[in-house]
C-alpha cells in the first residue's frame, strides 16, 4: 500500500496548527494553554475525524511527531506575535494554505484506503474544514463555513475533485498534489479578492415583508 508522504502530513499539521495558534493569540487573546489547545485541535482535528470515518485504527495524528509539530507551531506563532501587532493577513492566507493541504491529504488517504471517488472527495473536504470547525466551536463562534462567506469548503471540494482526476492520470504524484493545492488557494484568494461569497439559502428571510 502506498503511504501518504510524511512531508505532506507534517507540513499540513504545522500550517494548520500555526493558523489556529495565531487565531487564538490575535482574535481570542487566549493564554498559553488555550493557544496550544486550539493549535492542536486545528492542526489535528480534521485528520482525526477522517481516520475515524475510514476505520483505519488509531488516528495517525495520535503520534508524538504530529503532536510535537502542532506544539512547535505555537512557538512560531508566539514569535510572530512579538514581531507584529496584527496578523490578519497571515491568518487568512495560512487558513487557505492549510485547507488546501488538508483537502489533498485527506483525499489521497481515502483513495489509498480504497474508498470510492465521491467518498474520497467528501473526506477531503471534511479533513479540510474539520479542524477549523472544532476551533470555532471551542472559541464559541459559529463555524465560518456555515455563515455564507468566502468559498472555503467549495474550493476544497473543487481541489479534491481535481486531485482525484489527476491522480488517475500519468501525471507525477507530487505535481498532482501541487496543482490541486494551488487551485484551492487560488479559488479561495479570488473569492476574498472579488468578494465572491455564498449567500444564505433563503436570503429573502432577511427582509421584512412590507405587507405585514
Amino acid at each position: 500500500m502506498i503511504n501518504i508522504p510524511i512531508w505532506l502530513d507534517l507540513s499540513t499539521v504545522f500550517i494548520g496548527a500555526l493558523q489556529g495558534a495565531l487565531f487564538a493569540i490575535f482574535y481570542k487573546r487566549f493564554d498559553l494553554v488555550g493557544v496550544i489547545s486550539v493549535a492542536i485541535l486545528t492542526g489535528l482535528g480534521g485528520g482525526i475525524l477522517r481516520d475515524l470515518l475510514l476505520a483505519v485504527g488509531r488516528p495517525a495524528a495520535m503520534q508524538d511527531r504530529y503532536i510535537l509539530t502542532a506544539v512547535a507551531s505555537c512557538l512560531v506563532a508566539i514569535l510572530i506575535g512579538r514581531w507584529y501587532k496584527k496578523a490578519s493577513g497571515a491568518v487568512v492566507f495560512l487558513d487557505s494554505a492549510a485547507m488546501s493541504l488538508f483537502a489533498i491529504a485527506g483525499t489521497y488517504k481515502a483513495i489509498v484506503h480504497g474508498t470510492s471517488e465521491l467518498v474520497a472527495i467528501l473526506l477531503g473536504v471534511l479533513t479540510a474544514v474539520g479542524g477549523g470547525v472544532l476551533r470555532d466551536v471551542v472559541c464559541r463562534i459559529t463555524p465560518q463555513i456555515f455563515t455564507g462567506g468566502p468559498l472555503y469548503a467549495t474550493a476544497s471540494g473543487v481541489g479534491a475533485a481535481l486531485f482525484v482526476l489527476l491522480e488517475k492520470s500519468a501525471l507525477d504524484l507530487n505535481i498532482a498534489l501541487g496543482v490541486s493545492a494551488v487551485s484551492i488557494v487560488a479559488i479561495q484568494m479570488a473569492s476574498l479578492r472579488f468578494r465572491i461569497h455564498l449567500k444564505p439559502v433563503l436570503d429573502s428571510l432577511d427582509f421584512e415583508d412590507p405587507s405585514r
